[in-house]
């Protein structure tokens, strides 16, 4: 993609994380790859829906600043281990959906065969081990999970998308807040029930068609596919989890009544 359209692409990716409140005040960063050595980035200390397309700095391949009044992202080590790990993907966008945010926080995963349309179009959903945001740790906790992941979310810190461009990137995280929405409504209403063995199968040959290879490759202990949950799996200690969503949903429900009650 040329560099003057890249801008207005990333510009305009960064105002709708603003607009969705996908990041707040100077969170998130967003990534396009220009060439093999030289990557368009947002700059640090910026609100995202402030930024212009002037804003922007591009950096190579170590993260030093080419050009740019600007300095690089505090993130830029694990945008460039993305980039690193998949060849085969031009933007990466990172940011802080509240609601899936919160999962991990919880300790909860929404990895789960859930939802067929997110397993053909994502595959699944992991949660990173915990890194300190800023530090090398970030491209360390991605580096495996990014070669057949597209989306992740990275636990207590947001999540990473990645994809042929911008805007594939992008709705990537939409797809992550709406599971992550639903998961939770649904926790609300009793037990979620995942997807069999044989309905995983037909849902593979769908994901197929959209070139969509990590199905069900790697197991998160969801039960789904009839294989025993180790104890070491959210699903058994599930129960715990729902006492802390019960809380935080009936504590929302009290300030909502006591507000327009």
């Amino acid at each position: 993609m040329p560099e003057r359209e890249a801008r207005t692409e990333m510009i305009k990716v960064c105002k709708r994380l603003y607009q969705k409140e996908y990041v707040t005040a100077y969170d998130g960063n967003v990534s396009i790859k220009l060439s093999s050595n030289r990557f368009l980035m947002t700059p640090s200390g910026f609100c995202k829906g402030d930024l212009t397309e002037r804003d922007l700095i591009v950096c190579d391949n170590e993260g030093k600043n080419l050009s740019g009044a600007y300095d690089v992202t505090s993130e830029v080590v694990m945008h460039l281990e993305a980039f690193r790990q998949r060849p085969d993907i031009n933007a990466v966008v990172h940011a802080h959906p509240p609601l899936a945010t919160a999962f991990s926080l919880a300790g909860i995963s929404i990895a789960r065969c859930i939802l067929p349309e997110v397993i053909f179009t994502l595959g699944s959903i992991p949660t990173t081990e915990y890194a300190t945001p800023t530090t090398p740790e970030n491209a360390d906790v991605i580096k495996d999970l990014i070669k057949t992941h597209d989306a992740m979310i990275l636990d207590r810190h947001g999540s990473l998308t990645v994809g042929k461009d911008v805007w594939s990137a992008y709705f990537k995280l939409e797809k992550i807040e709406h599971t992550a929405k639903i998961t939770f409504v649904a926790r609300q209403l009793g037990s979620i029930k995942t997807l069999s063995s044989e309905q995983l199968k037909a849902v593979a040959v769908i994901a197929e068609k959209f070139g969509v290879q990590s199905v069900i490759q790697d197991c998160f202990n969801c039960g789904a596919c009839g294989k025993e949950v180790s104890e070491s799996s959210d699903i058994q200690h599930s129960d715990k989890n729902e006492n802390v969503i019960e809380n935080v949903s009936n504590a929302i429900t009290n300030e909502i009544l006591k507000t327009y009650g």
